[in-house]
């Protein structure tokens, strides 16, 4: 049987957990399947890859006075392996340039480790010269056709490369170490329960309430209370280092009593306006721009909901919203939207730091609604503020102030449970099969009916969250 080999995959793996990666390499099943997303950033990337190729040969490789161009070169050494995405060879200075290439808009720690286990790997067969990262420019609008010279950035990321080398060629002695031990004792697990993919070995026997709930909970912190032994919030000692909003959910979940502060809600909530506007958006962030006035990744709305209370103990009303073509939605969508909300009263959103994201991007690619958009961001009220700012807490929210933990707990009559979509990646990935034509007619019908249930129950759980806590005194 051959000597297993650690690949660029495997490596950055063993970076994020260390026991995901061992599990990997040890013929253990995830327990978390690939989404549709998953597969939706694989296709995007894949797209990426081809336009970056083309973007090369076009525009660099010409900045040579003889070179040759190479794909997907593959290279070991002592069990680790590279599969470069591109190498240069300079002919008349015998070295190698590498290029790697990413459908992100800018270099992260994550790009700069990958480029520097290809060159550790690399080098011990090839004389390289400089590295850079290929990736989507930010700035880049899409008008006409697309341009691969101003798409893309060639970025020189050799000298932060090598600055790092010493921590890499660490990390990769550790995960040739991790990969052959025969069992998984003592090998670092992840703090991320609820998305490990690994859960009986990362967190066997985990408690109802265990430590990792905790928001912003440093990873030291973590390491500090797994060497005490303390796992379950409940056996936290009371003289703990904690933030003061860590400590309040802490004591919310010994105590089993969830805090609420009536007078700082009343508070908040004294200062809507009515008619009350409750608003949700759905969107898909195709890494390549596939609209008129788009950037790169740049979130396309494509539906929105919004539940409107005229008064208190008004009849509410519904309006919705969703684009079915393969076109940009937001004419059509700000065309309704704005003659549906009102010149005044909130627009009460979760996360307003999304939806006045998405209303400036609106307002710069369409800007005969800028002035409409610009007042709508100016009334925003965000709900989630409540949770988040710890005025009501409790241990079922299990240290989240997303509305899917938030509404079981204050409206249980409402539920995701069941939903065909019932997360706003699915719908992004509804929507994109739907105007790519990948559904036939029936399908098609049924992902529509889907998505307006889905962004429908979103409004109404702000409408129902917010009617909950207008009642508490």
């Amino acid at each position: 049987m051959p000597d297993p080999i650690i690949s660029k995959t495997d490596f950055l793996y063993y970076l994020d957990c260390p026991l995901h990666f061992w599990a990997l390499k040890h013929d253990h099943e995830p327990s978390i399947a690939p989404t549709a997303m998953d597969e939706f950033r694989m296709q995007q990337g894949q797209k990426v890859e081809t336009l970056a190729r083309e973007y090369l040969n076009q525009t660099v490789l010409i900045q040579y006075p003889s070179a040759t161009l190479h794909w997907q070169q593959t290279y070991t050494h002592d069990r680790f392996l590279a599969r470069t995405d591109t190498l240069i060879y300079d002919e008349n200075e015998d070295c190698y340039d590498l290029f790697e290439i990413k459908s992100g808009t800018s270099v992260d720690k994550g790009d700069l480790y990958d480029v520097a286990f290809q060159m550790k790997v690399c080098a011990h067969s090839i004389r390289l010269r400089n590295l850079y990262l290929v990736h989507l420019n930010k700035e880049y609008r899409l008008q006409g056709t697309l341009n691969l010279a101003e798409l893309f950035l060639c970025e020189d990321v050799t000298q932060p490369a090598a600055e790092i080398e010493p921590a890499i060629e660490q990390s990769m002695l550790a995960a040739r170490q991790v990969l052959l031990q025969d069992k998984s004792e003592g090998i670092d697990h992840c703090r991320k329960p609820d998305t490990c993919p690994f859960p009986d070995l990362c967190h066997p026997n985990l408690p109802e309430h265990p430590i990792y709930e905790i928001s912003r909970l440093h990873r030291n912190k973590a390491l500090q209370l797994e060497e005490m032994g303390v796992r379950a919030i409940i056996d936290i000692p009371s003289d703990f280092l904690l933030s003061d909003k860590q400590r309040e959910y802490v004591e919310v979940v010994k105590t089993g009593q969830p805090y609420i502060d009536p007078d700082a809600i009343q508070e908040k909530l004294s200062a809507l306006c009515y008619p009350l506007h409750f608003l949700d958006y759905e969107t898909c962030n195709p890494a390549i721009p596939v609209f008129e006035g788009y950037k790169p990744n740049q979130h396309i709305v494509f539906q929105f909901s919004l539940h409107i209370l005229p008064a208190p103990d008004a009849e509410v009303e519904h309006h919705q919203f969703l684009h079915t073509e393969y076109s940009d939605p937001a004419p059509a969508l700000l065309a309704k939207l704005s003659s549906i909300i009102q010149p005044q009263g909130s627009v009460i959103v979760w996360n307003k730091g999304f939806e006045c994201s998405r209303h400036n991007e609106m307002a710069e690619i369409h800007p005969l609604y800028a002035a409409f958009l610009e007042n709508a961001n100016s009334r925003v009220f965000d709900l989630m503020e409540i949770f988040s700012q710890n005025l009501y807490i409790h241990s079922d929210f299990h240290g989240s102030a997303s509305i899917k933990k938030v509404l079981p707990v204050l409206v249980p009559e409402l539920s995701y449970n069941g939903m065909e979509i019932a997360k706003g990646d699915e719908a992004s990935i509804a929507w994109w099969q739907i105007v790519n034509g990948k559904l036939n007619e029936e399908e098609k019908e049924i992902k529509i009916a889907n998505l307006l249930k889905y962004c429908q129950l979103d409004t109404m759980a702000m409408l129902e969250i917010f009617n909950r806590l207008i009642s508490i005194n």
